[in-house]
């Protein structure tokens, strides 16, 4: 049953300035403050109090404030702390530690889920398929083998940072150029990935009265991406409105899949958010290659849930209100007030 007239802070990370990356990835930072709106709307439609804060470079200022306004519960929005998403963990590590409860999932998964390698390692003993992977942390001379195409990624940044369609590579010397790009730029070694060609498709999920439930299932349609242009969802198709690749990357909610596919895709999307120990709701992105395999890309335990995201539109799909989603994120993280844990199933 749904409460009203909770104290509700919203938590999110501001990056005054860039630390490292490129000077158009704050558009991505920037994008959370219609995601707050959008969640404060919804927050104050319950009949909750709403407060704000943003955690800054100087965290003795956040412990203050939480003391001072003692939320009923955190909704929990931060991706990052001082510019570095391996950091991503401590808030709500800070807020097990203060026993305030928070929305989303725990330290270790949020800690997990933020190292591309570890993640692929967990999946590929669980016999999940995933791109086969190396990750460097300095130039490589020349791989062996017909491997290209092959997809070079930062290893710990969420929202597609570092990710364009230079980072699809087809040589030796792009592959090296490519690495020493996201080793300089992002100061963090390269994820050199399999790039498998075939249909991208994300699935929210979602918890609701203890159980695991996937979301209608979205689809990326790239058929009318310019010829070579590589089909990913890199930073300029997911933020960057004026690119082509934005303007040309098409979100298909529900993905027309055959029924068999369809819940083949639902059923391994659950299996990965109980692996990983996600809470609340999450997003799994896959590939379908053209033999009908089906490889896990990412397990995002904190995925953007602002009004023109997927996620959210997966949810007005199911005929759920932004209101309610909210309503029921809340209710699920307030059930764990004072060390309460309930498992999904």
């Amino acid at each position: 049953m749904e409460r009203s007239g909770l104290r509700v802070a919203v938590l999110y990370n501001l990056l005054e300035r860039l630390e490292k990356g490129e000077e158009k990835d704050i558009l991505a930072e920037e994008s959370i403050l219609e995601e707050i709106g959008a969640i404060e709307e919804g927050i104050r439609s319950l009949g909750h109090q709403f407060f704000v804060m943003a955690v800054r470079n100087e965290i003795d200022t956040v412990i203050h404030w939480l003391k001072e306004i003692r939320p009923d519960v955190i909704f929990n929005l931060c991706e990052s702390v001082y510019g570095d998403a391996r950091l991503e963990m401590n808030i709500p590590a800070l807020l097990d530690l203060l026993r305030i409860p928070y929305t989303g999932s725990s330290p270790l998964t949020l800690g997990l889920c933020q190292d591309k390698g570890k993640v692929k390692d967990i999946l590929s003993s669980q016999g999940i398929l995933t791109p086969r992977y190396k990750i460097f942390d300095r130039e490589v001379g020349s791989l062996k083998g017909n491997i290209f195409p092959i997809i070079v990624k930062p290893l710990h940044e969420d929202g597609s940072l570092g990710i364009s369609k230079e980072s699809v590579v087809y040589n030796d010397e792009a592959l090296n150029r490519r690495i020493r790009y996201v080793i300089e730029k992002y100061q963090q070694p390269a994820l050199v990935e399999e790039y498998i060609e075939g249909r991208e498709l994300n699935v929210g999920l979602l918890e609701t009265n203890g159980k695991v439930g996937a979301l209608p299932i979205s689809e990326i349609d790239y058929s009318e991406f310019p010829e070579g242009v590589p089909r990913i969802c890199g930073y300029e198709a997911k933020w960057v409105k004026e690119s082509i690749e934005y303007q040309k990357s098409k979100p298909v909610c529900p993905a027309p899949l055959e029924w068999v596919i369809q819940r083949r895709v639902e059923h391994l999307a659950i299996k990965v958010f109980k692996l990983f120990g996600c809470r609340d709701y999450a997003r799994v992105d896959m590939r379908i290659d053209r033999g009908g395999k089906i490889y896990i890309l990412e397990v995002n335990p904190n995925p953007d849930i602002s009004p023109p995201s997927g996620m959210a539109r997966a949810i007005r799909i199911q005929g759920m209100t932004y209101s309610e989603f909210i309503g029921k994120v809340l209710e699920k993280a307030f059930q764990r007030k004072d060390g309460e844990i309930i498992n999904a199933k």
